[in-house]
């Protein structure tokens, strides 16, 4: 009976032991989502989009490339901005049935990479049923990620887990956002598909890191999806606002005790303020956050995202709208007080899509011109700026080699300051001193002084030639071309005429 006993305590001993590591094993995501409503809402977009530098801004190399998305609310469908980007046509299609359908790009963010569909015939969605936008996943959670990879045309699940919650930089547009990594299989073509848990949408597939690494991708997940639908439920996209100051970490005891920081007290120290903008009114160099929007803010630069999990404290900033106020409390000289951050400038990429460069041909130089990237300047180094207003940078790109530009043939691309001793601010303003001088030289400066002569008479003269011979068929952009109607105009009322040595 004793021997009886002890055999029954031990096996229900190893059966409460099986039950509790089994209930702290982490959840696994259960496909709730019907086989044949994946296949009617998950979606293959087929893109043909057009290449273009600006070495040689007039041609346009036509690509054709794939991704995936996935239906959402409002008979809309949702993918990565860089399945789209640059696109001329676009066409969805189902799994399992060969008809395509047409669609246009309603709204774009080039910046969180993610863009919103609609077809043309709604009979499309009349089969195919949104799929909910779920929450946060935990770590270790399982996940099912759904799309048309490259290697096959029928709809394809890989499984994986949720591995780490970061900030990090999406590769799209070079700003850093929440992100999720994943550790299932993502291959060209996955891009836009749904990464679902227990039926729901975890997330949006991104991108996968560089091929040292095998199976880390990264999914975009619903709570920037969820801000950036918020912002576009207006009919228009804002954008994410810009934090207009910079930072530095306080993990030194030393710098904390320089700035008076309390034993309880923690968070960053502002290095710099952004001149010209709303942080320059209620923020100073020197000023150390502490909390954003009630958040403490760590040492290390981080607040808390869940009870054990921490991300980079602007993650709280581009969960704003533009023209939202942001909440901070602030150490300054070891006062703590509050301000109020009016958020009215949005973050921009570097990077550019969806639009047409622009340029002009003049005496075999290729003119192309780009917005002037507005970087934070203290307000020291602002007011010593001489082009405050300076809206568009630009530079020769290329040398289409001729007589009248001996001697610069092999110029490396040249960014241009001053023409004919004359800053300009906008490309238009540059065109403009370009077509109508009547000097017998056009005299471009770099920002080192280096000087390029063009000699108006000779280029007028070899333009068509030129262009003949590099097979250019277009020597403007539209938009200097419109250009040309308003100062052929402007002339006529003056009773002038536009100088004839330019090309006609």
């Amino acid at each position: 009976m004793p021997t009886l006993l002890r055999t029954f305590r031990l096996t229900c001993f190893h059966w409460l032991t099986c039950l509790l590591l089994l209930l702290s094993l982490p959840s696994f995501a259960t496909e709730s989502v019907p086989q044949d409503t994946l296949e009617n809402s998950i979606i293959k977009i087929y893109v043909t989009s057009k290449s273009q530098t600006s070495y040689s801004p007039w041609n346009a190399d036509s690509l054709a490339s794939s991704g995936s998305g996935f239906i959402i609310a409002g008979k809309r469908i949702l993918t990565n901005a860089h399945v789209v980007a640059d696109h001329i046509f676009v066409e969805v299609q189902r799994d399992g049935t060969p008809k395509r359908y047409q669609a246009t790009v309603e709204f774009v963010s080039h910046e969180i990479d993610v863009a919103v569909l609609k077809v043309k015939d709604e009979t499309f969605f009349d089969k195919g049923k949104p799929l909910a936008l779920g929450e946060l996943p935990d770590i270790h959670q399982e996940i099912m990620v759904h799309g048309f990879p490259i290697g096959g045309d029928t709809l394809s699940t890989t499984r994986g887990i949720v591995s780490r919650i970061e900030y990090m930089p999406y590769v799209h547009s070079g700003l850093s956002y929440q992100s999720i990594q994943i550790d299932a299989a993502i291959n060209p073509g996955n891009s836009g598909g749904p990464a679902l848990i227990n039926g729901k949408v975890a997330g949006m597939v991104m991108q996968k890191s560089d091929e040292s690494a095998e199976n880390i991708g990264y999914i975009i997940p619903t709570v920037m999806i969820n801000r950036f639908l918020a912002d576009i439920a207006d009919g228009k996209y804002d954008g994410f606002p810009a934090f207009l100051a910079e930072t530095q970490n306080l993990l030194s005891p030393s710098l904390k005790q320089k700035y008076q920081l309390k034993e309880n007290q923690s968070g960053v120290l502002i290095s710099k303020v952004c001149a010209n903008t709303a942080a320059e009114k209620v923020l100073k160099e020197n000023d150390v956050i502490t909390h954003i929007d009630g958040k403490k803010i760590d040492d290390d630069g981080t607040s808390a995202l869940t009870a054990r999990k921490t991300i980079n404290f602007r993650h709280y900033l581009d969960l704003h709208q533009i023209g939202d106020t942001l909440n901070l409390d602030i150490v300054r000289d070891g006062k703590a007080q509050q301000v109020k951050l009016l958020l009215d400038k949005d973050d921009k990429s570097t990077f550019t899509y969806d639009k047409e460069p622009r340029y002009v041909i003049y005496g075999g130089f290729v003119f192309v011109a780009t917005e002037t990237y507005d970087a934070c300047q203290t307000r020291e180094d602002y007011d010593e700026r001489k082009d405050k207003d300076k809206k568009d940078d630009v530079s020769i790109t290329q040398v289409l080699a001729a007589s009248g530009n001996l001697g610069f043939h092999d110029l490396p691309s040249l960014g241009v300051e001053k023409i004919n001793g004359e800053r300009f601010n906008t490309f238009k303003e540059f065109y403009q001193r370009l077509r109508a001088t009547t000097e017998p030289f056009v005299i471009l400066e770099d920002y080192a002084g280096y000087e390029v002569a063009i000699d108006r008479e000779l280029a007028a003269s070899e333009h068509a030639n030129i262009l003949e011979q590099y097979g250019i068929h277009k020597d403007r952009s539209k938009e200097v071309s419109q250009w040309d109607k308003t100062l052929a105009q402007h002339f006529q009322m003056e009773g002038a005429s536009l100088s004839s040595g330019f090309f006609q």
